[in-house]
């Protein structure tokens, strides 16, 4: 199978899945799984494609083909510029969420920062690299979730302490200059109702935000 035909093949996958974006996923799948780009697409679009890779692409439209978010399937999303590793454990980021680091960025330089609920660490993590804070603390309930803020941690090279806990609990007893949060917000009974990728693959403890969905604002 040609690299053109396998792109093809991928897209009519999706589709048959309703998959919503079938086109744009059936090629990042393969730009991704085959570490190559458009411009090596066209220039090889009628090469076969090697078999060990024919069979991770076609693993990988499987999967998302029973609608596993394409990031988990990757392994990394994109936030704030920066990659980020995510999976099954923790919230994929959102792009309106860089709305609330670009709001905090100002008041970074030099002040201690408190993320709760940080997931992936994508929020925190952000405003280390790019807002030059003096101190940054990870906080999650979830210990799978902070290794993986570990891991990004690791991967932008900088040292947030982490911990874990509901909230507040465990929390250094320090006075934060800036604290952020992107919380669970779903109320509990509107989870059913939400896309496939995210109701069935991302995690329920990052999404149920109990009665009405402002259980953790409320805290």
């Amino acid at each position: 199978m040609t690299y053109r035909e396998a792109v093809a093949h991928g897209e009519k996958v999706l589709e048959l899945s309703h998959i919503a974006d079938a086109k744009t996923d059936a090629w990042l799948l393969l730009e991704m799984g085959c570490k190559i780009d458009r411009k090596f697409y066209y220039m090889h679009m009628e090469d076969d494609l090697p078999d060990d890779l024919l069979k991770e692409y076609e693993l990988a439209i499987k999967k998302r083909a029973e609608h596993i978010p394409l990031q988990y399937i990757v392994g990394e999303t994109e936030f704030m510029g920066l990659k980020f590793e995510v999976d099954s454990h923790v919230l994929i980021p959102r792009q309106d969420t860089e709305c609330l680091v670009e709001q905090v960025l100002p008041f970074c330089p030099g002040k201690k920062v408190l993320d709760l609920c940080t997931g992936s660490g994508c929020i925190g993590i952000s405003l280390a690299v790019l807002g030059g804070p003096a101190a940054v603390v990870l906080a999650d309930v979830s210990g799978e979730a902070l290794k993986v803020a570990e891991k990004n941690a690791e991967n932008h090279g900088v040292k947030p302490v982490f911990c874990q806990g509901d909230l507040f609990e465990n929390v250094p007893a320090d006075l934060f200059d800036v604290i952020v949060s992107n919380p669970p917000y779903i109320a509990s009974e509107e989870i059913q109702k939400l896309m496939p990728e995210v109701q069935d693959h991302e995690p329920v403890l990052a999404l149920d935000g109990r009665e009405d969905g402002l259980y953790f604002y409320r805290k």
